[in-house]
């Protein structure tokens, strides 16, 4: 596989988008058979289309961010542009389209109309997906994981970027790309991809007793915000340090944001089931460095010996705010397990679906994920 990024920060979106998509080409030093646009900012409207523009009519998929992670710092307005090229691999874009709204319909539609696609008519394919969801995505992620899978098989695996912000999907020359959009790549390769958390239990275990969606009434039948203080040790003022999580295989956790505390009850970042048992968590900085090392080690192992061709990071953007300005030193480290003169990009995101273990996707609100390319 190679690689090519651009990075723009000029005033105009669209000038940007044509400026890295010019940068992202001229590093691949070639035509590209694919392309990731990440921005920060404003939706561009037409994103896809303004990428091709420059990089001809090849599948273009991507979406907004809360900010772009680059070796400068975080951008918080620009444009981003990943190519990619390889013999070896098919590279392929698909998205939901405003008919398929709810998300078994959209994984089906996105799922069908990759398959339909390939030129190697194995069972499952096997690569990685880079998607870009909204809101509807997130909240019926649990159906939406399981269509994908089954469609799809074990073999691909998906991560997909989730945005507050239904137009900051892209997807070729498509206007309205429904709740999903995806970029699928195909090859005989291994895709190296790592997964960091570093949140730790700060509280004993209390079951969520009454909720309505993403708020949280009732922690073990008392008013939620009264419990989830008495948890902490010092102020709420600030809730995102202290998210609930709920436990999972091998001491893994899926990771809740409170996003705000509403009178006596607490409002996630995704929706939380009654009778789902949680614990509220805590981060050090040193305990989410560690982790965002191990996701990048973890990714760079699973290539198999291969030296990257690029790396990729997404980073849910409630957890990059709570290292307090040490984010610059967790991006270093992954820098230094990398190889010198190694393409290397992030993003962050409102939340995100990752890998989760030997099932499908899981929703989550604090994670780190890095993905090598071979």
């Amino acid at each position: 596989m190679e690689c090519g990024i651009g990075l723009s920060q000029a005033r105009d979106l669209v000038e940007a988008t044509h400026e890295a998509a010019r940068q992202a080409r001229e590093a691949l030093r070639g035509a590209p058979q694919g392309a990731l646009v990440v921005s920060a900012g404003d939706p561009i409207p037409g994103a896809g289309s303004i990428a091709r523009e420059v990089l001809g009519c090849i599948p273009v998929v991507g979406g907004g961010s809360a900010g772009l992670i680059t070796d400068s710092g975080v951008v918080s307005h620009g444009v981003a542009v990943v190519c990619f090229r390889s013999e070896e691999w098919v590279v392929q874009s698909a998205c939901a389209g405003s008919a398929a709204v709810a998300p078994v319909a959209a994984a089906d539609r996105v799922a069908r109309l990759i398959l339909s696609g390939r030129p190697n008519r194995r069972r499952y394919p096997r690569g990685v997906a880079l998607a870009f969801g909204d809101g509807r995505t997130a909240q019926g992620v649990g159906p939406f994981g399981s269509r994908w899978r089954e469609i799809m098989g074990p073999k691909l695996k998906s991560v997909v970027s989730l945005v507050p912000d239904a137009q900051a999907l892209y997807c070729g020359a498509v206007r309205d790309t429904g709740p999903i959009s995806v970029l699928c790549l195909e090859g005989p390769g291994p895709v190296g991809i790592g997964v960091g958390s570093g949140w730790t239990p700060l509280s004993l275990t209390c079951t969520a007793t009454r909720t309505e969606g993403s708020l949280v009434h009732e922690l073990d039948g008392r008013p939620a915000a009264e419990v989830y203080a008495e948890a902490q040790p010092g102020s709420t003022q600030d809730p995102t340090r202290f998210p609930l999580g709920i436990a999972l295989p091998e001491d893994q956790w899926l990771i809740r944001n409170v996003l705000a505390i509403e009178g006596t009850s607490l409002r996630l970042g995704a929706d939380l089931p009654a009778g789902t048992e949680v614990r509220v968590m805590a981060a050090s900085t040193n305990g989410l460095q560690h982790a965002t090392q191990d996701a990048a080690v973890t990714a760079l192992k699973r290539l198999e010996g291969q030296a990257p061709s690029a790396v990729l990071v997404v980073e849910g953007a409630a957890r990059r705010a709570v290292q307090n300005g040490s984010g610059r030193r967790e991006w270093e480290m992954i820098r230094e397990q990398v190889p010198a003169g190694t393409p290397l990009l992030g993003w962050l995101t409102a939340s995100e679906l990752v890998p989760g273990g030997s099932g499908p996707v899981t929703l989550q609100n604090g994670t780190v994920t890095v993905i090598a390319f071979p």
